[in-house]
């Protein structure tokens, strides 16, 4: 009795054992996804670093390039100093300057950007105009050939039904005293006359 009982507890502890392993190969599977999915995610989340760190250090690079181009190309006003004579008094005054050209290249700077916009908007406005001619010119295109296409069309209607009433006049033609029609042998009119018997 008591083996059998033990026998029980064993096929029971068993089944609980495989149960185990069989719910926690399933969350190991559930977790792989899971996890090449978060580290997607964190390669995703590095490159974007990488770009914005790599997109702000050229743009400090531009900056600082063209700030230095700026002060190479503007004189040196401490240099270039002029005295003033004040007018109630026999003491020269020297105007008063700015310590640094912060205010100039901030307006030069302001002022290349907003030349660079306006030669973008009269590319672009350019472009659209080229765009509307080609178009323009496309539809011509497209109009005269329908009107060809068209007047072809009319030639070979007209011509079908020439060619129809030339053959009912050259078979009525038979049966008149005389008859006058157009054979279009060298565009040459010819005359037939028939008796009836």
């Amino acid at each position: 009795m008591q083996s059998k009982y033990q026998q029980k507890l064993k096929r029971e502890e068993s089944v609980r054992i495989k149960k185990e392993a069989e719910e926690a190969n399933i969350q190991k599977m559930k977790a792989t996804p899971r996890e090449k999915s978060n580290k997607l995610e964190e390669k995703k989340r590095l490159q974007e670093n990488l770009r914005r760190e790599a997109f702000r250090e050229h743009q400090q690079y531009k900056t600082a390039e063209f700030l230095s181009r700026l002060d190479a190309e503007l004189p040196d006003r401490s240099t270039h100093q002029i005295a003033l004579r004040d007018p109630q008094s026999s003491t020269w005054k020297l105007p008063v300057l700015p310590g640094n050209h912060s205010w100039a290249r901030s307006r030069a700077y302001k002022d290349s950007l907003k030349e660079e916009e306006n030669k973008k908007l009269q590319k672009m406005k350019e472009e659209q105009h080229q765009k509307s001619e080609l178009l323009k010119f496309h539809q011509q295109q497209q109009e005269e050939e329908r009107t060809k296409t068209h007047q072809a069309e009319h030639r070979r209607v007209n011509n079908v039904f020439l060619d129809r009433l030339q053959g009912k006049s050259q078979r009525s033609g038979f049966e008149h005293f005389g008859g006058h029609w157009n054979m279009n042998s060298g565009n040459s009119w010819v005359s037939f006359f028939f008796s009836l018997k």
